[in-house]
């Protein structure tokens, strides 16, 4: 990216460390020290080099080995921010630097990341939207972390009247801004909420808040302790419009009266979120369980069945648990054919986990309350990222025909 002067415009210190939380002395330090540069170098595969190289303005013919060459004549100042960016690679969720870049990135460019028919090479792509865009980065470091945390699901108490404006054009950074200062102070606790960003994605609106959690320190290189508090991200993901919204958060209480501010201003008068419920009833969780377990290779697999009291002597728990991925179906119905039925027995049943992509998810059925006969599905949505958790709630509700949300839950503050 050029600046007008034609100079490599870069992102400054600031950036690196307030808005992607990078220790961005400690890198510098790092890339100081004779030979990390070179050993950085080797590491860097032919796509990653060829993206520094027309970042750079440098012909990026030739082979790799001549590629590399190249970049060790570059200087540290020029080398440094792309060392950067492969530091923010690390543990980054490849789903949301593919979904990001595709909707970025050139045909072209993307086809220079790719690394087979369905993958991309995740380091290059991100070296590339730096290229491209280096604000884009802060996009893709708050995207990230829809993909790594569970959501709770959370709708309106009661319907109220939508106003005229859409709630896209209503949801504005400066908007917000000032709901999230007008909510801190109804705290009390002398603590900011900072809007970090407001994002359209998906035909939803996500609004990314970090706010001190609690008191917390870091030891410092010297030995001396800097005392301050532990962050903690906030993820408001609003529906087009704010009859649902979904809360990724630490606390339990905070981020659900921020939601219900947000939409409080909204609607022009006082709103309020409660816990999203959806019935089962045991009929069909019964013929959930019925078809899951003689399944023994698929999409769905049962690999785990825990239950708080057995039909055995005592009644104990009892788990069954396949620790690979095989299913455990036949190690049910052999228990069962000498103890007695219990998978179905769903008042009994504490949870069960099913292998869906080759990772273990647990289901739960929580009865509801004052409803006789009546539950409710929840699953355990932070084992998937954000694109395996819509594909798994629909293939459940086509296939199975059971809605189920997340076990995450959020409350108010006690009065």
């Amino acid at each position: 990216m050029k600046s007008e002067a034609g100079v490599v415009a870069t992102p400054d210190k600031t950036f690196w460390e307030d808005d992607l939380e990078m220790g961005f002395d400690h890198i510098l330090t790092a890339a100081r020290q004779e030979g990390y540069v070179d050993g950085w170098i080797d590491k860097r595969n032919g796509r990653e080099v060829g993206i520094i190289l027309t970042a750079l303005g440098i012909d990026d013919a030739g082979s790799t080995r001549r590629k590399k060459e190249v970049l060790r004549s570059c200087t540290e100042q020029e080398l440094l921010p792309f060392i950067l960016v492969t530091h923010f690679a690390m543990y980054k969720s490849k789903v949301a630097v593919i979904d990001f870049a595709s909707r970025a990135l050139d045909d072209e460019v993307l086809e220079r990341c790719r690394k087979g028919e369905e993958d991309f090479d995740k380091t290059a792509l991100l070296l590339a939207i730096y290229s491209h865009n280096w604000k884009d980065l802060r996009l893709v470091f708050h995207l990230d972390k829809i993909h790594k945390t569970g959501f709770a699901r959370m709708v309106q108490r009661r319907a109220v009247r939508r106003p005229e404006m859409a709630f896209g054009e209503f949801l504005q950074p400066d908007t917000v801004a000032k709901i999230l200062e007008r909510f801190d102070g109804t705290r009390g606790d002398g603590l900011t909420s900072q809007l970090k960003e407001v994002l359209s994605h998906d035909d939803r609106h996500l609004v990314f808040i970090r706010r001190a959690y609690r008191p917390d320190h870091l030891l410092r290189p010297t030995g001396n302790v800097l005392h301050g508090y532990k962050p903690e991200w906030i993820i408001l993901d609003f529906e087009g419009n704010p009859k649902h919204v979904d809360i990724s958060s630490v606390s339990v209480s905070i981020p659900l009266e921020m939601a219900n501010h947000i939409a409080g201003t909204f609607y022009g008068k006082a709103c309020e979120y409660e816990n999203e419920n959806v019935i089962t009833y045991p009929k069909q969780i019964e013929r959930f369980l019925e078809e899951i377990r003689g399944v023994e290779e698929g999409e769905l697999v049962l690999v785990e069945v825990a239950t708080a009291n057995s039909p055995l002597d005592g009644a104990p728990k009892l788990k069954l648990s396949n620790p690979d991925t095989g299913s455990v179906g036949k190690a049910v119905r052999h228990l069962e054919s000498a103890v007695g039925e219990f998978l179905l027995d769903i008042e009994q049943l504490e949870s069960v986990k099913v292998l869906y992509r080759g990772k273990r998810v647990s289901l739960i059925f929580e009865k509801e309350e004052g409803a006789e006969e009546c539950y409710v599905v929840r699953y355990s949505d932070h084992r998937l990222n954000g694109l395996e958790r819509r594909l798994f709630e629909q293939h459940i509700r086509d296939i199975h025909g059971i809605t189920i949300l997340s076990t995450e839950k959020r409350y108010k503050r006690p009065a």
